[in-house]
């Protein structure tokens, strides 16, 4: 049974920029939910590890329409959801999602930064393309931290700056500028406010759909100037201390 808890409806915040109206679409397709989110997850339960213990609590910040509830559900076994997304239009269409899931599911559309919420609730964070579209990235890592169990981990799949600034992107997607990436600047960033992250909880790569010739080229065997540079990343971070998550309150 799924429990579909809600805050107040949340006004524009000058961190966040709203999709446009074909993103909003093209993040709700089966296009993306098997090519992207799909072997994003598949990869980081790979990287996390298959001996991880089951989660009591699992976060899915910027969780759009919930596409990723039942895959996270399938991998990891979490006894509860919290899906959170400051688009509370995203978070109504989310509702569909969560009621397909076995555990509960709970949703709240507010920014992740925002969260009031006890100190070291959850055993397990899922961000997937959620900080390349806010301001306070540091911010809501810091959060993360804060909500993390000892021991827990974040799970981070990211587009990177190549990505994001081609012309493909900037015409038919909408981000804040200045706050893009490299796949190392985004581990170091990580780093930073306090996770561990180890060589081997690192990821990045270049899938024929962020490229901007969309693979053809290598198909066809033809020499990429850029063919070496990462356009995604997937980083597993733990918060320190305990090497276990918690299994139970």
């Amino acid at each position: 049974m799924n429990s579909l808890g809600e805050n107040q409806p949340v006004a524009y915040q000058q961190n966040w920029i709203r999709e446009t109206r074909f993103g909003r679409w093209f993040l709700s397709t089966e296009i993306w939910r098997r090519y992207v989110l799909a072997q994003a997850i598949d990869d980081l339960n790979r990287m996390v590890g298959g001996e991880h213990p089951t989660p009591h609590r699992l976060l899915d910040a910027g969780c759009g329409i919930g596409l990723a509830f039942s895959l996270l559900e399938q991998h990891f076994q979490p006894g509860s959801i919290l899906g959170v997304d400051i688009d509370r239009e995203l978070i109504d269409i989310a509702r569909a999602s969560a009621r397909q899931c076995r555990c509960q599911v709970d949703l709240q559309a507010t920014r992740v930064a925002a969260l009031s919420l006890p100190d070291e609730d959850f055993d397990m964070i899922f961000c997937h393309q959620l900080l390349h579209h806010t301001m306070d990235q540091v911010e809501t890592l810091r959060h993360f931290q804060r909500l993390l169990a000892p021991g827990g981990v974040l799970m981070i799949g990211e587009s990177c700056r190549s990505f994001i600034r081609s012309l493909p992107v900037r015409l038919l997607f909408r981000h804040p500028i200045m706050v893009q990436k490299t796949a190392t600047e985004y581990v170091d960033l990580v780093k930073s406010v306090g996770f561990e992250v180890l060589d081997s909880d690192v990821k990045s790569s270049a899938p024929w759909w962020s490229r901007r010739d969309l693979g053809l080229l290598k198909k066809l065997g033809i020499a990429q100037r850029d063919a070496s540079q990462a356009t995604e990343v997937l980083i597993v971070a733990r918060k320190p201390a305990a090497r276990t998550l918690r299994l139970d309150r």
